[in-house]
């Protein structure tokens, strides 16, 4: 076959790939930070972050106050977002409190462990091949 009749048949490929990178992207709106796997950080309707699926559907009930991107793993702490936090962006270490309860997605296999104690949650980071002492952060403002 010439090469000049491959032309349409690989501008009908791009558009093709085109359209289903479009697609793949549909559910999500606005703002994003965008996490391995299709996993996203987006705002809600009073500014703080939750933790969402690619098709836009929220992971965790509760906001995310704190978080960090390791490999494939996404670890965090819910809660709001403080206001001192906000005026650092997010310089200043999250320390959270006996109350607090922290997050592990692992974006590979779609497994969510929330509710945890901050004990618990050290420990299933070590068992996770992680960083016993990950530090977290408070997301950036919106």
């Amino acid at each position: 076959m010439p090469l000049h009749a491959l032309r349409p048949v690989r501008s009908l490929t791009f558009l093709c790939l085109l359209l289903m990178s479009l697609g793949a992207v549909a559910g999500v709106t606005g703002p994003v930070v965008v996490l391995p796997n299709s996993y996203y950080l987006q705002p809600d309707k009073g500014g703080q972050t939750k933790l969402v699926k690619h098709d836009g559907g929220r992971l965790l009930p509760g906001t995310i106050a704190a978080y960090a991107v390791s490999g494939q793993i996404v670890a965090g702490a819910l809660g709001e977002t403080t206001a001192t936090s906000r005026l650092y962006t997010n310089d200043l270490e999250f320390t959270g409190t006996a109350d607090t309860r922290y997050f592990i997605l692992d974006t590979a296999t779609g497994k969510l462990e929330s509710n945890l104690d901050e004990a618990t949650w050290r420990k299933r980071l070590q068992e996770l091949g992680q960083r016993s002492d990950l530090h977290i952060y408070p997301p950036l403002p919106w």
